[in-house]
């Protein structure tokens, strides 16, 4: 997806109002303010491979200042500046050389790790924790469970999906304890999973043509939209911690 200027293009249009985007960001807010308090706005934060900058406009507007950010693809950096986003270059795999004399009391990383390696995600683990303030949270979502891949992992460059006890392994490695982990989204999982493995089967079939495949990074219509949020902020209510789910969110502190 780096070099794919029309998919970030669709993630800047729809970032801020589509359900997963949504939701996905008020779960970070969420944690940020159940360990900081819910009126405390003096925080550093870091958002690493940020995309659009969504997430850091989200929190811009919750009343949070001080936000950084990077990422690799200069598509991307081009539209955070679009939203006045202090936003430049960084890579995950040299999380260390970006602005090395900072630290924050956030990181985020979501959906980005998959990326790299397992010795390269240790290495990115490391790397916040370094730069991590004390009693700083580092917050990831990814991409979770094979079953779950479809022509959406294609079209972003995705080759790989997570289960926890990958993440339990490299949080150790790396020093981190793993304070809160969820699957989502839940109650979709069904509906979701359906339209993944069709879609595999279409592909095996040669009846999806896989050099020119678009993300699922599309606004649904209002009425859509309002549900599949409405479904997924409850379950949060009803389920904190679910078994299943095509994402993975977790929240890192440092054992120091």
């Amino acid at each position: 997806m780096i070099d794919n200027r029309l998919e970030y293009q669709r993630m800047y249009e729809v970032e801020r109002s589509l359900w997963w985007y949504q939701v996905l960001h008020g779960k970070v807010l969420d944690r940020i303010k159940k360990h900081f308090g819910a009126e405390n706005y003096n925080l550093k934060i870091l958002d690493a491979a940020c995309g659009t900058g969504g997430l850091l406009s989200f929190l811009r507007d919750a009343g949070y200042a001080d936000l950084t950010g990077f990422d690799y693809s200069q598509h991307a950096i081009d539209f955070s500046q679009e939203r006045n986003l202090n936003v430049g270059f960084g890579d995950l795999k040299k999380v260390e050389a970006f602005q090395p004399s900072e630290k924050f009391d956030i990181i985020s990383c979501n959906d980005a790790l998959y990326f790299l390696s397992d010795e390269e995600i240790i290495q990115a683990l490391t790397a916040f924790k370094n730069k991590l303030n004390k009693n700083g949270l580092i917050i990831i979502n990814i991409h979770a469970f094979e079953a779950f891949s479809g022509t959406h992992d294609l079209a972003v460059g995705s080759f790989r999906r997570f289960k926890l006890d990958q993440f339990m392994h490299y949080a150790k490695a790396a020093g981190l304890n793993i304070q809160h982990n969820t699957y989502w989204p839940f109650a979709l999982s069904l509906p979701i999973l359906a339209v993944r493995q069709w879609q595999n089967y279409q592909i095996r079939r040669h009846k999806i043509d896989t050099e020119h495949l678009d993300s699922d990074v599309k606004f649904p219509g209002e009425i859509v939209n309002s549900i599949l949020k409405g479904i997924t902020k409850t379950e949060q209510f009803l389920i904190p911690k679910a078994p299943f789910g095509s994402s993975l969110f977790m929240v890192l502190t440092s054992k120091d």
